[in-house]
């Protein structure tokens, strides 16, 4: 009897342990409970719904947008320019006083690009778009243009047809 009211007494023991384990953890979650109440509502919010009741969206996450990287362009080959090619050549090689040069040009003056654009007494020595079959590159090309001088070479005359194919510009 003795070994079976011991086992009472522990089992009672066991159980206000239980109780007051159990007693605590319902304290604790009360507190939590009230803790997560209705903080944060402004008095403008009058709709009388909790936090949790509302919808819960998220708003878009503002990025900075990243900008498109400029298209690749195809390298632009520049044109050949009258006042960067064709002029200086004129100058150091034809616009001489004693030849195209006014005054006394003879027939044509090539110091201005109106003047080589105007032509010589005969006429236009070129035809914008038709280089080769210009009177100006036929002259310097074998035709013995500049006189008592040497000719101009290769890279030179292929200026002055490709300014002329381009549209013979002053530009």
């Amino acid at each position: 009897m003795i070994s079976l009211f011991s086992m009472h007494l522990r089992n009672r023991r066991a159980s206000a342990v239980s109780m007051s384990i159990f007693a605590v953890s319902i304290f604790l979650t009360a507190i939590f409970i009230a803790g997560c109440g209705d903080e944060g509502d402004t008095p403008e919010d009058t709709t009388g719904m909790t936090d949790v009741l509302q919808p819960t969206t998220t708003p878009p996450a503002t990025q900075t947008p990243v900008p498109e990287p400029p298209p690749v362009e195809a390298p632009v080959e520049e044109g050949v320019s009258f006042k960067d090619d064709i002029q200086p050549i004129l100058a150091e090689r034809c616009a001489l006083a004693g030849c195209h040069a006014a005054p006394g040009a003879v027939g044509l003056d090539l110091s201005k690009y109106d003047s080589f654009k105007k032509g010589s007494n005969n006429g236009p020595v070129f035809d914008a778009g038709d280089g080769k079959g210009s009177l100006v590159v036929k002259r310097i090309d074998g035709g013995g243009m500049p006189p008592g001088g040497p000719p101009l070479d290769a890279d030179q005359i292929q200026l002055f047809i490709d300014w002329i194919d381009e549209g013979a510009e002053n530009n």
